[in-house]
């Protein structure tokens, strides 16, 4: 009896050895400290360049990268451009970050916040947990940038007058974008694609969204290429192709007064899912083909300095594009109601 009773207790001591060694290395697995943090590049507020040993050029506004850079950069002036000039803003290579603790700011991305009159252009953010961060800014255009295999590519809060435009934003973990509480943006010829979460998680307002290619956004639960959540109202959604998405457009919260037509939809599990606020849930007028989105620089000159606020011909176009919808929609009624009278 007592022989088994020792066995027993030895077991019992072995047990509880692995388990505290287990533990242990669970514990250092998931706490090891990452290397310091890296210093961000500051573009300060007088117009110099603080930090990356050299790897921005200043000349008058325009900062261009002279090689790839692994520092996140943080904008302090107001009108500025930041010209990528084909380098990359990547996460450092030669780190490892699986199963540790990353604190937040560790890796890097371009982050704008209470500043006008920026430009952000021809730069590769390259596994970079979020690309671009905007916040309580205004008159900030996103431009021609490859933005790939983060987390999410371009973080929106509290901005208004802002234009996302030619940029292709891929294949990351959760949003392509996540745009949030903003209004009267312009997003126009953007390839939205292969994300896995969703392509493009939005509440904005008075704000045109046409020529984007949305395509391939599929999540493990269900992956939506443009979701519209909280409240979105009088936004022109027209000439955008959605394909291969779960879902290729959804309404939630109280979104009303938007326009969704001539968009093309082709291989969806489903087009459009739930119904907005004021009954909409189709696009009164698919297109048969898909539209072109290729993006032509020379239809978007960029200032040298300062650039404008949000074009002053945006409100004609958004009243055109309202027109030809209830057009449209109208000619199709008064087609059916004449084919019900000859009946």
């Amino acid at each position: 009896m007592k022989k088994k009773t020792s066995a027993l207790l030895f077991i019992g001591i072995v047990v509880l050895i692995l388990v505290e060694i287990l533990f242990a290395s669970s514990v250092n697995a998931n706490f090891t400290p990452l290397p310091a943090l890296p210093t961000p590049i500051y573009i300060r507020g007088d117009g110099t360049v603080e930090g990356g040993a050299g790897a921005i050029r200043q000349t008058g506004n325009i900062y261009t990268f002279v090689r790839d850079i692994d520092e996140t950069i943080e904008i302090q002036k107001d009108g500025v451009i930041v010209d990528g000039n084909g380098f990359k803003l990547t996460k450092p290579p030669e780190v490892n970050t699986a199963g540790l603790m990353t604190p937040i700011g560790w890796f890097p991305s371009i982050r704008i916040s209470n500043r006008d009159n920026i430009i952000i252009m021809n730069v590769t953010f390259d596994r970079c947990y979020t690309g671009i961060s905007v916040e309580n800014s205004s008159n900030i255009v996103i431009v021609q940038n490859m933005i790939r295999s983060g987390n999410e590519g371009i973080y929106v809060r509290s901005c208004t007058n802002c234009s996302i435009i030619g940029n292709e934003i891929i294949d990351h973990s959760s949003a392509g974008l996540n745009i949030m509480s903003s209004s009267h943006f312009n997003m126009a010829y953007n390839t939205i694609a292969r994300n896995d979460f969703h392509g493009a998680w939005i509440s904005l307002s008075y704000s045109n969204i046409t020529r984007n290619d949305v395509n391939n956004n599929i999540g493990s639960n269900v992956g939506i290429g443009l979701y519209l959540y909280g409240s979105n109202s009088h936004n022109i959604i027209f000439e955008n192709n959605f394909i291969d998405n779960d879902i290729g457009l959804v309404y939630q919260g109280p979104s009303v007064n938007n326009t969704v037509f001539n968009n093309y939809w082709s291989n969806n599990q489903k087009e459009m899912g739930n119904v907005a606020s004021d009954g909409s849930d189709s696009d009164q007028s698919p297109l048969t083909s898909p539209v072109s989105t290729t993006f032509d620089p020379s239809q978007f000159p960029l200032p040298s300095q300062k650039i404008p606020e949000f074009p002053s011909w945006t409100p004609l176009l958004i009243t055109l594009v309202a027109v030809v919808a209830v057009a449209v929609i109208h000619r199709r009624r008064l087609t059916k109601s004449r084919l019900r009278g000859e009946d």
